[in-house]
Parts: structure tokens; C-alpha cells; sequence
């Protein structure tokens, strides 16, 4: 069973994929610890800050009609978070709209997602 600051970890983490529905780039590095790493897909490039986060995330977004981040599971082991999710990226016309399958890895330290790295599954 869960003890409190994991329930509050897990629930940080899902509160963020569901965010993700907004398409606000800005909004979701409000998330993340002042230091934090990111890492979009195994083997990609690092993202370490705010600004290269909300400067590579915005143009993505907006250019998208829709974002649904559908958590199917998650679990919390103290400061770590790891969740199985559906991805869906809908563009402009159906043609290119994307749904991957991930693992997601967060660590949380003090209420903020200190690191995230995703995994396609």
C-alpha cells in the first residue's frame, strides 16, 4: 500500500499527463524541479532546463489539434513514479496523428519532477 507522499507523487504525475491535453508548454515545465533532466525517448538528446523545454515543446503543440494522455496504470515507490500510457497526438488532418505506447520513469523531489525519461514500448 501506498504511504502518503507517494499517493502525492503519483497523483503529481498524473495530474501532468493529464495536462498535457492543454498543449501549454509553459504550464508543463511549471512541473519540473528547477533542476531537472528529460529524456523524450530512449537515446534522445537530455533537456535540462525550463526555457529548452518550453522552446522545443511549444512549436509541437501548437501545431497539434488535440493531446490525450491516457494513463493505463502507474505505481509509486518512494520518490519514483513509474506509469504505462497511451500518447495520443492528434494532428491537423488524422493522417499523421500518432499514438505510441510508453513507460514513463519520473522521479519527484519536493512535489516537482526532478527527472523523466520515456520509453516506447
Amino acid at each position: 500500500m501506498a504511504d502518503a507522499a507517494e499517493q502525492a507523487n503519483e497523483a503529481l504525475v498524473n495530474r501532468f499527463c493529464s495536462d498535457w491535453s492543454r498543449r501549454d508548454a509553459q504550464l508543463l515545465a511549471g512541473y519540473f524541479a528547477e533542476k531537472f533532466e528529460y529524456m523524450m525517448y530512449e537515446g534522445g538528446p537530455v533537456i535540462t532546463s525550463h526555457e529548452a523545454f518550453v522552446k522545443q515543446m511549444t512549436p509541437f503543440l501548437t501545431k497539434l489539434k488535440a493531446v490525450d494522455w491516457v494513463v493505463v496504470r502507474s505505481h509509486a515507490m518512494g520518490p519514483m513514479v513509474i506509469n504505462e500510457r497511451i500518447d495520443h497526438f492528434y494532428a491537423q488532418d488524422s493522417k499523421h496523428d500518432h499514438h505510441p505506447r510508453i513507460a514513463g520513469l519520473f522521479i519527484v523531489r519536493n512535489g516537482k519532477i526532478a527527472i523523466w525519461r520515456d520509453y516506447n514500448l
